[in-house]
C-alpha cells in the first residue's frame, strides 16, 4: 500500500512537471523532426542576439542546461532536404552519410552570462557551407555535423 502511494505521488509529480513544461518528453520525435526543431527556421532572417535568445528558449534548448552552440538554417525545408542529394562526404564521426551545401544561417553561442533557463546567446548571421548527415529512404537530414 505504501509503495502504491509513493508511485502515485511520483506519477502525479511527473504529470505536473510535464504540464508546466519543465520536462520535455522526447518520445514520438523522429531524428528528422528533432533536426527541424533544432535547426530549421525558414520564416525569420535571424541574426540578432534577441533572435537567438528567443529561439533557443522556444525550441527547448535552454533546459536543463544551456546548449553551448546551435545553428538555425534560414531556408525552406525542401532546400535543406535537397542537400541530402549532394555527393556523400565523410562526417566527423567517420561515417560517409554527410552532404554539404551553402545556406543562410544564424549561429547562436552561449555567452555563459545567465543560468538556465534564461540563457544568453550571441548571434552571428552568415551564408556559409554546412555539412548535414542524412538517413532514410528517401534521404532526409537528421544531424547538423558542422
Amino acid at each position: 500500500m505504501a509503495l502504491q502511494k509513493i508511485l502515485l505521488s511520483l506519477l502525479l509529480s511527473l504529470l505536473t512537471l510535464l504540464g508546466l513544461g519543465l520536462v520535455q518528453p522526447s518520445y514520438g520525435e523522429t531524428r528528422y523532426k528533432k533536426f527541424q526543431r533544432q535547426h530549421v527556421d525558414s520564416r525569420g532572417p535571424g541574426g540578432t542576439n534577441l533572435y537567438c535568445n528567443t529561439m533557443m528558449h522556444k525550441q527547448g534548448m535552454t533546459r536543463p542546461t544551456c546548449k553551448e552552440f546551435n545553428t538555425f538554417i534560414h531556408e525552406n525545408i525542401g532546400t535543406i532536404n535537397n542537400i541530402c542529394n549532394a555527393p556523400n562526404i565523410q562526417c566527423k564521426n567517420g561515417k560517409e552519410n554527410c552532404h554539404a551545401g551553402v545556406v543562410r544561417v544564424t549561429d547562436c553561442n552561449d555567452t555563459k552570462s545567465s543560468p538556465p533557463p534564461n540563457c544568453s546567446y550571441k548571434a552571428t548571421a552568415s551564408t556559409r557551407r554546412v555539412v548535414i548527415a542524412c538517413e532514410g529512404n528517401p534521404l532526409v537530414p537528421v544531424h547538423l555535423d558542422r
